[in-house]
């Protein structure tokens, strides 16, 4: 194992010299920029979460048409994602995926669950393992049933000891997690993809806003310029980190692509202490810690697989 590992060692010190100046730096600007989230979304807590949702959506729209617009692999998938109903089958199940996760997100936070929040993300991973289980029939090495048996322990404590069910956590991991399910059974990539999925739902996002201005309950062009401007930079707020994160997965072995996502639930678990100071005592802690070590047995499995895979190539 020691050999394996120096191996591994070695093999990111060769990747990183090369790749460092690239592929960690786009990565890691996606994943924090995600992690951020929560202040920008906080910008617009006097606007209710449905409306901030539906210009989220309607806005990303344009952005998308020029990503997919200016790669012609893109452009390709995204004809070959219309002339498969299979792909547009999952596309469509994955838009009602995506963006019930948004809109929980934003809820939690305008209802200050920030901290419940990344407990979704932070969960991400196990989940993953429980889909792969259970839909891919993949086997589990003990370090991740370990994982996963702490990872469940910490949400049961903090269910009985904090007095909250965190369903705010749980929906948005499990969203999350269903969500890259369907990513990995389509062939259509992440941004033409997210396009058909903002197409899908379009006409709802449109015909919603519209029937807000008809109550005369919006507040896009009702409430300030400011106001119009947030709204309308949700959009570009919302593909920029996907298209970094396209172009860094790319680049990066997945482990590394997975190990780093850890940097944007731990800033979004900082901005719900830090930033909003939301409430958290010790038995949320306790919770939160067993998770955590959930996770450092599923990032040492990573590690040992990767460095197994690597001694085995050798």
């Amino acid at each position: 194992m020691h050999e394996a590992f120096s191996k591994f060692l070695g093999n990111c010190t060769y990747h990183c010299r090369f790749q460092l100046n690239k592929g960690y730096p786009v990565i890691l600007t996606s994943y924090i920029g995600w992690g951020l989230f929560p202040i920008y979304w906080s910008l617009l807590g006097h606007v209710p979460p449905l409306e901030i949702l539906l210009h989220r959506m309607l806005w990303a729209v344009p952005v998308l048409i020029l990503l997919v617009a200016l790669s012609t692999r893109r452009k390709t998938q995204l004809i070959a994602a219309f002339h498969s109903w299979p792909e547009m089958r999952l596309l469509t199940a994955s838009s009602v995926v995506i963006c019930i996760n948004w809109g929980i997100y934003i809820w939690a936070v305008s209802n200050q669950r920030v901290i419940e929040a990344s407990m979704g993300y932070f969960l991400t991973p196990f989940l993953n393992i429980i889909v792969g289980l259970l839909i891919f029939k993949e086997k589990l090495d003990p370090l991740k049933v370990a994982a996963i048996v702490c990872a469940a322990a910490g949400v049961f404590y903090y269910i009985l000891k904090a007095g909250i069910f965190p369903w705010v956590g749980l929906s948005l991991g499990f969203s999350f997690a269903a969500y890259g399910l369907f990513r990995k059974k389509m062939e259509t990539n992440a941004v033409p993809g997210l396009l058909i999925e903002t197409l899908i739902l379009l006409p709802f996002t449109t015909a919603l806003i519209l029937w807000l201005h008809r109550k005369g309950i919006a507040m896009f062009l009702n409430d300030s310029l400011t106001t119009d401007l947030w709204l309308i930079a949700a959009g570009p707020i919302t593909v920029i980190p996907l298209a970094l994160f396209t172009m860094g997965a790319r680049m990066l072995p997945m482990t590394s692509v997975g190990i780093l996502f850890y940097v944007t639930p731990t800033l979004q678990f900082l901005c719900g202490i830090l930033v909003f100071e939301e409430a958290f005592n010790q038995d949320k802690l306790i919770g939160f810690a067993a998770i955590w070590i959930g996770l450092l047995f599923f990032t040492y499995s990573l590690l040992s697989n990767q460095a197994r895979s690597a001694s085995e190539v050798a």
